[in-house]
């Protein structure tokens, strides 16, 4: 049995807007990757998956809850950091910790302290939220998210506009939590964070899912196609996306690069350069023209 079993699930708003179209796939242990642009339907997956938000058809199933029939269950075994969490910027980080456990039904302060710990954030217990950096807040939130010991972390967006060293400061705690059996659903539009820690992940597009899978397979799909052409002039760009799906472009002094999937062999004459799962994400949006 997965940890988590998504079957036909789709959710229509009122206003009429189609946000998630028959989704289907299932996640096991280890950090499993949501990619997609903003309104792609992540945000949506991600609360129906918690049972904040009740979807219009299909199913969802958690260590084999159903999460519409037995929510209590569901929420007994999931931790959750949505992408926006409110935080009270008076209270310390330890009190808003204690705080945010109450509410789960916890009151025992030494797993506050081994959580608090478990995401480097113990030595900073004292200090209030208001004056934390924003790597610092989104430690504390992922904390409150670890209270009650989950079998399943949900992280929406966490490492948005984090610097460089607080988002592989992040990548670790997420890795760490992942092992023995236990799984982070990590939903971003940043594919590095899913390159480096996700072994599986989904591509969702406008409310599909576009793939699902190995992210090695992924790039398999675009391997050996991907080539660099050089233009001098912005408008043979143009002229460029009639023939092949360009991917990324880069000016220079003397015009610009661009990194294209060739897929019909139109340039036998250059050379293909290493793929990324960048590469691959950007081709299954449909290029830098529908991005």
């Amino acid at each position: 049995m997965k940890n988590i079993e998504i079957s036909n699930l789709s959710k229509r708003y009122k206003n009429g807007v189609l946000a998630l179209d028959h989704i289907s796939f299932a996640v096991g242990g280890g950090v499993f990757g949501l990619l997609g642009h903003n309104g792609a339907g992540k945000t949506t997956l991600m609360k129906a998956l918690v049972t904040v938000l009740k979807p219009s058809a299909g199913t969802i199933r958690v260590c084999g809850y159903d999460t519409a029939k037995q929510g209590g269950e569901v929420r007994r075994r999931i931790g959750y950091l949505p992408q926006e969490l409110a935080m009270y910027p008076s209270l310390s980080v330890f009190d808003f910790v204690t705080y945010m456990a109450g509410l789960k039904g916890f009151h025992d302060k030494k797993a506050v302290t081994a959580v608090l710990e478990q995401v480097e954030m113990l030595e900073f217990s004292k200090r209030k939220i208001g004056q934390l950096s924003g790597g610092m807040k989104r430690r504390v939130g992922i904390a409150q998210a670890l209270v009650g010991d989950p079998q399943i972390l949900v992280v929406d967006e966490p490492t948005a506009g984090l610097d460089p060293e607080e988002r592989v400061r992040f990548r670790s705690v997420l890795s760490r939590f992942a092992k023995d059996g236990k799984t982070v659903l990590l939903s971003t539009h940043i594919v590095e964070d899913v390159y480096q820690i996700c072994e599986e992940l989904a591509v969702l597009r406008k409310g599909q899912l576009f793939y699902t899978g190995p992210s090695a397979a992924l790039m398999a799909r675009v391997d050996g196609k991907i080539k660099t052409v050089r233009l001098e002039r912005e408008e043979e760009l143009m002229e460029l996306q009639k023939k092949a799906v360009v991917l990324s472009t880069t000016y220079e002094s003397h015009g610009l690069l661009a990194r294209i999937m060739d897929e019909n062999g139109i340039f036998p004459q250059i050379a293909p350069v290493p793929a990324t799962l960048e590469d691959a994400y950007v081709y299954c949006m449909g290029g830098k023209t529908h991005a």
